[in-house]
């Protein structure tokens, strides 16, 4: 009778573990909110509105972006840096990248890849080298918690895109700001203390 009830209660805790296990593992142990954008474009080359929404929560970033010529060569360089001081930035992540050569070989800087891939599910952006002429756009970009590295610490970011021509003319940049926040997640060990 007894082994019948202690298979019963392992049989009930497996159920349990089956059930909430997957769900678990989605949930991050921060949450990434942005607290500000700032754009500048080329008029000469490219039309640029960038707008950030906040609502329940979640922040996501729109990019609407028109070209007025062909693109042939077209360099991306992102610079992603941690708040050390009110208002200074010490640099985590600072690389330039020919957009050209990251399409054609997939392996040619991993990093810049996943992130790109990440930004292609969310709408339409340049898929081709030469960028052609025309209007691309990204809509309700969320960032990917998941896609971050789990040690991250609590802190103010900055993360820098500049797209350039040869030669280092400017097309646009895009400044976003915002924090990473370990009170909003999942596993805030704070919310699971017994003390």
């Amino acid at each position: 009778m007894r082994e019948v009830r202690i298979r019963s209660c392992y049989y009930r805790v497996l159920l349990l573990l089956l059930v909430l296990c997957p769900m678990t593992g989605a949930w991050r142990s921060f949450k990434v909110i942005l607290t500000g954008i700032e754009f500048e474009a080329n008029a000469k080359i490219v039309d640029l509105n960038v707008q950030l929404h906040n609502d329940s929560g979640d922040s996501r970033v729109s990019v609407d972006v028109t070209t007025h010529a062909d693109l042939p060569e077209v360099q991306l360089s992102i610079n992603v840096g941690l708040e050390t001081d009110k208002g200074n930035f010490s640099p985590l992540i600072n690389r330039t990248v020919n957009f050209c050569k990251m399409i054609k070989q997939r392996s040619t800087d991993p990093l810049v890849r996943v992130m790109y891939d990440d930004l292609l599910k969310h709408g339409n952006i340049f898929k081709e080298c030469p960028i052609r002429s025309g209007t691309y756009s990204l809509h309700n970009y969320k960032v990917d918690e998941e896609m971050l590295p789990s040690f991250l610490p609590e802190a103010n970011f900055r993360f820098v895109l500049l797209i350039l021509k040869p030669k280092n003319e400017m097309i646009s940049r895009i400044t976003i700001y915002g924090r990473i926040d370990k009170s909003k997640g999942f596993d805030n060990l704070k919310r699971f203390s017994l003390g």
